[in-house]
């Protein structure tokens, strides 16, 4: 149940009140809802309507997004070497997104993650609140991409939303370490409710409001639960392909190589990545609207979230990353097909999402992608 009253807004969730403060009603609903989660740090969730993860979204409002979000980029960035950041698991897509929009000649994009390779680790840092509180950002396969590394005068971080700050000073303290001759520390997101500015750090988004929460009285609530699978095993046979995580310039997937358009008219498709794999189903749905099919984009998540207002319900199942860790499928709605991106070369055998998507759709496929050479 939500109030509204002039500036202010008030969300009651099955953990507490949401009370937020914004100038702009219309964008604000536009952008997002809202849900809870069962974490004694932080009882709600912003359930993003346009970023195409835990909310279906039409491919070409995700592209709009990007779009936006990298214009107001440009307004506080110079054309010297930049290094773009998504931050996982929300923003691995909108950040290759955003930098894709950017257009940058000297610069490049890679994203943190939660997954263990091989690859030396170049720095790591903390999302305290989260169900998955350590990134890990590699060395990049790339030796010219390390050189550019070592010029770069702006890093652009994004991600889909900023509540205190926290996780965006957690990561820029040692990339100033690393990076000692960086001139200029962009945050972009698209909703900002940080209070106060954060020193060195300019911050740009869609939106920018307040909140506070109040929780309900004898709530009992444990710390969020750490997903962890039953060793930190090395994936590199299992995720050999570098969607951004090793650092990239460019991404594309011959998505003509993967599906016939023919046998999709006058059907409503899902196209929903799995984990980290979010840019590339973002791609294969873009393919597919192009083509003028009825397409949206999710992708799945380890978050674990409540049922409660703009999360209307969700599946449970074992990654496909060989983790054996909890993963989720929020709010899943009826579709003629529904098209499943892996990354992974591999699915282990207590994967089911497969089998339990067949509720939701006549027809589901399974994609296996590597990047376009």
């Amino acid at each position: 149940m939500m109030e509204t009253n002039q500036n202010q807004m008030q969300i009651n969730l099955k953990t507490g009140t949401l009370n937020i403060t914004t100038d702009n009603h219309h964008i604000l609903h536009k952008l997002t809802g809202f849900s809870s989660r069962p974490n004694k740090k932080r009882g709600f969730v912003f359930v993003s309507k346009v970023l195409g993860h835990r909310y279906p979204t039409k491919p070409s409002v995700m592209e709009s997004v990007y779009a936006q979000l990298a214009e107001r980029i440009k307004s506080v960035l110079d054309d010297q070497p930049t290094m773009v950041i998504g931050l996982v698991e929300a923003a691995a897509g909108l950040g290759y997104g955003v930098y894709h929009h950017l257009g940058l000649s000297n610069g490049f994009y890679i994203h943190s993650t939660y997954h263990h390779l091989s690859q030396p680790v170049w720095l790591n840092f903390q999302e305290e609140h989260s169900h998955a509180p350590t990134h890990l950002l590699y060395e990049m396969a790339d030796p010219k991409l390390r050189d550019l590394r070592n010029q770069v005068k702006n890093v652009v971080l994004i991600d889909d939303e900023f509540s205190t700050g926290q996780t965006l000073s957690n990561l820029v303290k040692p990339l100033r370490e690393k990076l000692p001759q960086v001139e200029r520390f962009i945050g972009a997101a698209i909703l900002d409710w940080i209070p106060n500015e954060l020193p060195g750090i300019t911050c740009v988004s869609m939106h920018k409001g307040y909140y506070s929460f109040n929780w309900k009285a004898n709530m009992q609530l444990k710390n969020p639960t750490v997903a962890k699978g039953t060793d930190d095993k090395i994936l590199d046979a299992i995720i050999p392909h570098n969607f951004g995580r090793l650092g990239v310039q460019s991404l594309d997937i011959a998505c003509q190589n993967y599906l016939d358009i023919n046998t999709l008219r006058d059907k409503k498709v899902l196209v929903l990545g799995t984990g980290e794999c979010m840019y590339p189903a973002f791609l294969i749905a873009q393919y597919l609207e192009k083509g003028k099919i009825d397409v949206y984009v999710q992708a799945t998540s380890r978050a674990p979230y409540n049922v409660d207002n703009d999360l209307e319900g969700r599946l449970l199942f074992k990654d496909n990353y060989h983790e054996n860790i909890d993963n989720f499928f929020y709010n899943p709605r009826q579709y003629d097909t529904i098209i499943l991106c892996y990354e992974t070369t591999t699915l282990p055998n207590n994967y089911d999402l497969p089998e339990q998507l067949k509720q939701y759709a006549n027809e589901v496929i399974e994609l296996f992608l590597t990047p376009a050479t």
